[in-house]
């Protein structure tokens, strides 16, 4: 086995099928995370044409490195069938990790793919949240019938009579109105810092996705009431970010737009449309109980912990309570809360 670190990786991602692999995995889209603290790497395991893969964002913690997968979805993803090579491969990576000082990894492990299941034995897992998938692969009457359910397809069909129109813009015209509608969204729900992004966030997704995405718009009367970017790989389709004028909710802006835009990605011979969970692990939060609207079709999202230097993890920890008491009962249960 030859075990290795690259910052360019989109090669190897050709040697994996369609279901084995998924935007997230990409070197656009880890980038697109990068600035002045992580950098964007990807360890792979090899073995002949065997492969696993797990790119991540890597951070300086003093003498030493922490990582943690991209904003959305990670973790290990392989070409090969054989769970018994695979586990070894992992098993290689760790050691592979802690060997060039790593004192800790955090990882949001894929829903669609169920990579967890390559990681059971090797990391400390932890399921999040149940999260909710549409079936693209249906009729659009199928769809409609067998997933959307009939008090949502009342509040769809009252958004339209309501004159609320829907577009998928792949050129992004409406972008600028749609930055200020989220942070506006974002702010209202009061919203961690990890979730806001600056100007060139926006810019960067654009130029490394056109063709692989696009901003899903409601309008009424010409005003932007909601919106949400879309990106999407062969098989799987996702809700990135999204915004709305909380006034508006009472029309089903965004009943229709996330039933326009699975009828978007069925058109694209997008298989699964992954909505995600809600805002937390508790199932009885409102925007859970709005994306079972759409399907039962549900998924489970599990995060991994990893921790390959005990001692140092400890001090790190320790000075950061020290120095931060006040955060420790908003953040002390991360493993990188030290980095807030």
């Amino acid at each position: 086995m030859d075990v290795y670190l690259t910052t360019q990786w989109n090669e190897l991602l050709e040697q994996f099928a369609d279901h084995q692999k998924d935007i997230y995995f990409y070197e656009e889209y880890v980038k697109m995370y990068e600035n002045t603290d992580a950098k964007a790497f990807c360890v792979v395991c090899e073995d002949g044409g065997s492969i696993v893969l797990m790119p991540f964002l890597r951070r300086a913690v003093n003498d030493s490195y922490d990582f943690e997968t991209a904003y959305g979805y990670g973790g290990p993803i392989t070409n090969c069938i054989d769970e018994s090579w695979v586990s070894k491969a992992v098993t290689a990576i760790k050691k592979y990790l802690s060997d060039q000082k790593y004192i800790c990894g955090f990882v949001r492990f894929h829903p669609l793919l169920e990579n967890v299941r390559h990681c059971r034995d090797s990391f400390d897992v932890l399921f999040d949240r149940i999260t909710v998938c549409i079936n693209t692969e249906m009729t659009e009457e199928e769809i409609w019938t067998k997933q959307i359910t009939s008090k949502n397809r009342n509040m769809i069909r009252k958004a339209e009579k309501n004159g609320l129109i829907y577009k998928a813009e792949y050129d992004f015209e409406s972008l600028e109105e749609f930055t200020a509608l989220y942070n506006a969204t974002m702010e209202r729900l009061h919203a961690e810092p990890f979730y806001f992004f600056d100007s060139s966030y926006y810019d960067v997704f654009i130029r490394l996705f056109r063709g692989k995405a696009f901003l899903g718009t409601i309008r009424k009367d010409n005003k932007l009431v909601c919106a949400a970017l879309f990106m999407y790989s062969k098989k799987y389709g996702h809700y990135h970010l999204e915004g709305s004028d909380h006034t508006y909710s009472g029309l089903g802006a965004n009943n229709l737009l996330l039933w326009k835009t699975a009828l978007e990605f069925h058109s694209q011979n997008v298989k699964e449309f992954h909505l995600g969970g809600g805002y937390d692990s508790f199932e009885d939060n409102s925007l859970l109980k709005f994306k079972k609207a759409f399907s039962d079709n549900y998924k489970n999202f599990y995060i991994g912990k990893l921790v390959f230097n005990r001692e140092k993890y400890a001090e790190i920890k320790d000075n950061w309570i020290k120095c931060n008491p006040e955060k420790v009962q908003q953040y002390g249960k991360l493993l990188l809360c030290y980095r807030y």
